[in-house]
């Protein structure tokens, strides 16, 4: 398939007059076509070509520096410095790819080659004095008065980066600045590295049957294939392998009726990045105390402030204030939810608990929910054929924002092997790639992969990753790509991939991004798909998990994998039921670690420096926990979101924007959770706007009004 991409590639290079690169030599800077040809990227390649894209980088700022003050204009200044970094993402974007889904010893070496000069490039933009020096003048000329309203913020974005990011410091702080910056690059390789070493270092063999008692036939099968192709046990004398991927050993400790097997899973789960060999506490603290010293030197108060400052929220001590006040908010339903489970328990092992052992934990509330709810989420799993999940998602979608989604044929090339006539390549077999289109007009929005099934390269969770966004010029563009990333259910012998009700929720949640990507029309590169404010970003994917709770989504996809029946009317009403219950306790757990992640970045001297990490993070959460009888490390050992990830001091932004979330889907309940008419509103008003204005502009354009502070809890029964 033939698309603009090429064209918009040499426009683009022609802002500094560098040439189209050949596609054999460059594979990662490849433009010939929509799809990338990823048997091209090796490892070697990608460090190449990053290294190639920072050259070319530098050449468009060298460009922007010989702008004379008297010839600055909005297309050699800001214009172009909105592309500065476009080839460079797009290299580095498939470079993570490989990293993320294809780990191997040639893929972290390039990824730790090209670390620091990534690290350096990118502090050394806004410590470009001379570059400073044209941005500022060209903001303050009388054209930028007669800009668009994107432009001007754009104009406004770029100026508060360089201040943010220290362009007026002197010549010593930004030579500390930038060390500070290739330390905490390096120190983020080790903390991923701790995490996946600790994680592929743990596994438990169980060769006596009776250990996995209250199992299911299907985990048993999985469990028993993996232990096969690990070497473990045979067809005929079977045994059966935990992982500390979430599709396994999560599944131990919500349903394994043997104490001893869930402790053993829950220690395997306190290993991440918490062993002699792979012990991320020296790296948590060491980062902490780096942002501590960049927020300072930058001019700010603390990391938070830094972080926050051009987020919804505002500061890092408003995040605090949102995130305590949801806390007292919720403490009492969660006091409630705790003495509901202790009394459960009680009543179960027949004497007075005051103390849960933490591998009980979510065996129980698996128990109490079927008690209450009258069912477990897990017998919806029949209902949950993959196939018929993503087709429901994408019928429900479709009818919403006026798109259609179809599967493009794909191929994953081995050896000698050429691509047939329509045929996109992918990484993996497993990999599926789907094209959305807008319906009224036919124009190839974008493209999604989906790589949903856990294996031993691949990092564990569920993210999107851009592989390419695209602004709009005369017009039109391109189409986006991304990558939508699972670990759930992979299929077995005889039976196809049959996911939980949480593996429909996290594929539900992850396409919302995936949309929040693919539907963005803006005209500056800088404002699209997800690059909206870190508290906004989730709106669009908490949204989507509201259609797996009620009629309108989850009839779209629950029918039997074998006999094509429906979702029954009673175990629909059981799962709705089910959506609210312990209400207090699941927030609970998300605004702990909010908490943990913002005390962290805004009182670390006073509340973790010198202190162990683990006793440290207990003391502070010891209010808003449940009572244990063993103490659990720190998460922030494991949560990569704030340490690697982009949710430094921002992991309040999950309840934030769930707030944002549970407040926009009154109006589709008040409309019609299918009303195409509120589904183009939200498509308009969110998902296309990108980061082309302010976010609460964005919000009252859907809502016509301010968010309801209170909106989730009004919607889980938990308003004051």
């Amino acid at each position: 398939m033939v698309c603009a991409a090429p064209l918009f590639a040499q426009q683009q290079a022609g802002i500094a007059a560098l040439p189209v690169l050949s596609a054999d030599e460059h594979p990662f800077l490849e433009w010939g076509g929509v799809y990338p040809r990823w048997s091209r990227m090796t490892p070697a390649r990608g460090a190449a070509d990053v290294r190639l894209a920072v050259e070319r980088a530098r050449q468009r700022i060298e460009a922007i520096c010989q702008v004379k003050p008297g010839e600055a204009t909005w297309e050699n200044t800001f214009a172009a410095y909105d592309m500065l970094d476009w080839e460079l993402d797009c290299v580095d974007q498939l470079l993570s790819n490989l990293e993320y889904l294809m780990d191997s010893p040639e893929v972290r070496a390039a990824v730790e080659e090209v670390t620091p000069l990534l690290a350096e490039y990118n502090s050394s933009i806004t410590s470009n004095a001379r570059l400073w020096e044209v941005m500022r003048h060209a903001s303050q000329q009388p054209w930028v008065r007669s800009l668009s309203p994107a432009r001007q913020r754009f104009v406004q974005q770029v100026v508060d980066e360089f201040k943010d990011s220290g362009a007026d410091l002197s010549a010593e702080q930004k030579a500390r600045k930038l060390a500070i910056g290739k330390e905490m690059a390096a120190l983020r390789l080790q903390y991923d590295k701790n995490c996946k070493d600790s994680v592929n270092a743990w596994q438990l063999v169980i060769k006596d049957k009776a250990q996995l008692a209250g199992m299911s036939p299907d985990w048993m099968d999985r469990a028993a294939a993996k232990a096969q192709e690990r070497g473990f046990g045979t067809p005929e004398q079977p045994q059966w392998l935990i992982t500390l991927d979430y599709a396994s050993v999560a599944d131990v400790l919500r349903h394994c009726d043997v104490k001893e097997t869930r402790r053993l899973c829950w220690l395997g789960r306190c290993s991440e990045g918490n062993t002699p060999e792979f012990d991320n506490a020296p790296v948590v603290n060491r980062v902490m105390e780096l942002r501590s010293e960049l927020a300072t030197l930058l001019g700010f108060g603390t990391y938070a402030d830094l972080v926050t400052a051009r987020r919804m929220v505002g500061s890092g001590q408003a995040a605090l204030d949102f995130v305590d006040d949801m806390m007292r908010k919720v403490k009492p339903g969660f006091d409630r939810d705790v003495a509901q489970l202790l009394e459960f328990i009680s009543d179960r092992e027949g004497r007075r608990v005051t103390q849960v052992d933490p591998w009980d934990v979510n065996y129980y509330i698996t128990q109490l929910a079927e008690k209450e709810c009258g069912f477990d989420s897990d017998s919806l799993r029949p209902y949950h054929r993959k196939e018929n999940v993503l087709g429901g998602m994408f019928s429900v979608f479709e009818g919403l924002y006026d798109v259609r989604i179809s599967e493009v044929p794909t191929r994953c090339l081995q050896p000698g092997e050429q691509l047939a006539e329509g045929e996109a390549e992918v990484w993996h077999p497993e990999v599926k790639l789907y094209a959305i289109h807008d319906a009224a007009t036919g124009r190839h929005m974008g493209s999604v992969y989906m790589d949903l099934h856990p294996r031993s390269t691949k990092r564990d969770g569920a993210w999107v990753m851009r592989v390419r966004h695209y602004p709009m010029v005369d017009g039109t563009r391109p189409p986006h790509l991304c990558v939508l990333v699972g670990n759930l259910k992979a299929p077995t012998a005889g039976k196809p991939a049959l996911f939980t009700h949480m593996d429909v929720l996290t594929l539900f949640h992850e396409f919302g991004h995936a949309l929040h990507s693919m539907l963005s029309d803006v005209e500056l590169y800088s404002h699209t798909g997800t690059r909206v404010a870190r508290d906004f970003v989730e709106l669009p994917s908490q949204m989507n998990e509201n259609w797996v709770w009620i009629p309108e989504g989850v009839m779209s996809y629950a029918r039997h994998w074998e006999t094509d029946e429906p979702l029954p009317a009673d175990m629909l009403l059981k799962l709705q039921k089910s959506r609210f219950f312990m209400p207090g306790f699941d927030m609970m757990s998300q605004l702990r670690m909010a908490k943990l992640d913002l005390e962290m970045h805004i009182n670390y001297d006073s509340k973790f420096r010198g202190r162990n990490l683990d006793t440290a993070s207990r003391e502070l959460l010891d209010p808003w926990n449940l009572p244990l009888t063993a103490p659990a490390p720190s998460v922030m050992r494991s949560l990569s979101h704030c340490i690697s990830g982009g949710y430094a001091a921002g992991y309040y932004s999950y309840k934030w924007a769930e707030v944002l979330a549970a407040d926009a889907f009154t109006r589709f309940e008040t409309e019609g959770p299918t009303n195409a008419a509120t589904g183009a509103s939200f498509r308009r008003s969110v998902l296309s706007t990108g980061g082309s204005r302010a976010e609460r502009e964005s919000f009252r354009d859907f809502m016509g009004r301010d968010p309801n502070p209170d909106a989730l809890l009004q919607q889980q029964g938990m308003a004051e």
